[in-house]
C-alpha cells in the first residue's frame, strides 16, 4: 500500500511553531538524524509488510527516543504522528494524556520502538469521514 510521508520540512516546521507558541529552543541538535529518520520512514514504506502503524511509530519513536530537537520532542513527536495518520486517513483515538504518557515511556527507553508500534495499533482508527 502506498502512504503519504512527511515531508522533510514539516517535522521541524511542527517543532518551530510548537516553540513559537510555548516557548523553547528551535532546531535540531543533529539534522543528519532528522534526515535519517525521513529516509527510513521512506525506504519501509516500499515494503509490502510495513503498515501504517509501523510507519507512524517511525516518525515518533525517532523524535521522542532520539530527542533530534532542543526542545519540544514529545508534542512535535504526537503531532507528526497525528498528522501522519491525518494523511493516510486515519487518527489517534487515545486522548493526549494517554499519549504523552505513552511517548515518555518511549523518550526514558522503556518500550522498543516494535513495542510503540503495537501500541499505536491498538490506539488508532480510521478517520471518519
Amino acid at each position: 500500500m502506498a502512504y503519504t510521508l512527511l515531508h522533510e520540512d514539516t517535522i521541524p516546521a511542527i517543532q518551530a511553531e510548537l516553540a513559537a507558541q510555548y516557548g523553547g529552543q528551535t532546531g535540531t541538535r543533529e539534522l543528519s538524524m532528522l534526515k535519517m529518520l525521513i529516509a527510513r520512514a521512506e525506504v519501509l514504506s516500499e515494503s509490502h509488510s510495513t503498515d501504517l502503524a509501523s510507519l507512524a511509530a517511525i516518525y515518533g519513536y525517532g523524535l521522542a527516543h532520539d530527542q533530534l530537537f532542543n526542545s519540544m520532542n514529545l508534542p512535535t513527536a504526537l503531532l507528526a504522528i497525528e498528522l501522519f495518520l491525518g494523511l493516510n486517513g486515519h487518527r489517534l483515538v487515545a486522548d493526549d494524556t494517554t499519549c504523552f504518557l505513552g511517548l515518555s515511556v518511549v523518550a526514558d527507553g522503556e518500550l522498543s520502538a516494535e513495542a510503540f508500534a503495537s501500541w499505536i495499533r491498538t490506539h488508532i482508527a480510521p478517520a471518519e469521514a
